[in-house]
């Protein structure tokens, strides 16, 4: 809800991909949730993807500025990173915010 809200708030698409997947993982229908305990909080539902265990990696495509500004500190949660990917080439953008950053000014 509060990293890419899109899929939520009016059923964006976007592809999710494993950052390695092996070539006889097995596929089947999964929920990709977020992590606000929110029952709106997901990414994609019923999507077919390669099983995964706790730590794998995955790739949130074409979340693109848009799904960044959209983007909030609900719950408390710093902001995500911003990542600019162009073919084999990244640059970090902009750094993941820190809980220091979400309270700074505070009095």
């Amino acid at each position: 809800m509060n990293d890419l809200i899109r899929p939520a708030l009016y059923q964006s698409y976007h592809e999710i991909v494993p950052v390695h997947e092996s070539p006889s993982a097995t596929r089947r229908p999964v929920d990709v949730v977020g992590p606000v305990c929110e029952s709106g909080d997901f990414f994609a539902q019923d999507r077919a993807l390669p099983e995964m265990k706790e730590g794998d990696l995955v790739a949130i495509m074409s979340a693109g500025a848009y799904g960044f500004v959209m983007a909030s500190n609900y719950n408390s949660r710093p902001l995500p990173a911003e990542v600019l990917v162009r073919g084999h080439r990244f640059t970090l953008v902009r750094e993941r915010q820190t809980y220091e950053d979400l309270v700074r000014g505070e009095l």
